[in-house]
């Protein structure tokens, strides 16, 4: 009777205790949980403090790690969108080469670039602006952008307009 009661104790703890009988859950990790939120609504020096709490023996310190070094690249492309592309090429060019994200911010560079020359163009003239046209063309070409490429080819036709009306007044 005493062994019948020892079996069912056993047996009873060993079901109580095993996660295949338990509704198991996924860990938690506060600090990485708040710096993703704080990733996602661009408060990115935050995020970055809440991803650097997390000790390097937590399971959650690689995945801490790769969001760290999303950082730059999440900076780059809210700066490209707010055309602030000084400070958009700054950001992307700290994408580390091994970043899933270094095709695409290697994109956002030269759309940063390609917006810059543009400035540069419009408040240039003579043989400078077909040097920066030869630039646009070069960086279109590269993305594969037809559309700017057609733009780019554009401003050829204008500066050659400009430059024959002022040869010949």
């Amino acid at each position: 009777m005493q062994l019948k009661h020892l079996v069912l104790i056993i047996f009873a703890v060993l079901v109580t205790s095993c996660s295949w009988f338990n509704d198991s859950t996924e860990p938690v990790n506060e600090s990485y949980e708040a710096g993703k939120k704080a990733l996602e609504e661009g408060n990115y020096e935050i995020a970055k403090s809440y991803f650097r709490e997390i000790n390097p023996d937590s399971p959650f310190y690689p995945q801490a790690i790769w969001m760290i070094q999303k950082v730059p690249f999440k900076k780059g492309v809210a700066a490209y969108e707010q055309k602030q592309f000084q400070v958009a090429i700054s950001e992307l060019s700290k994408v580390p080469v091994h970043s899933p994200d270094y095709a695409e911010t290697q994109h956002y560079v030269k759309l940063s670039n390609y917006a810059l020359l543009h400035k540069q163009f419009t408040k240039s003239s003579g043989k400078d602006r077909f040097v920066l046209i030869s630039e646009k063309v070069k960086i279109a070409i590269e993305l594969g952008d037809s559309k700017l490429l057609l733009e780019s080819v554009d401003l050829i036709d204008t500066g050659l307009d400009q430059s024959t009306s002022t040869s010949q007044t």
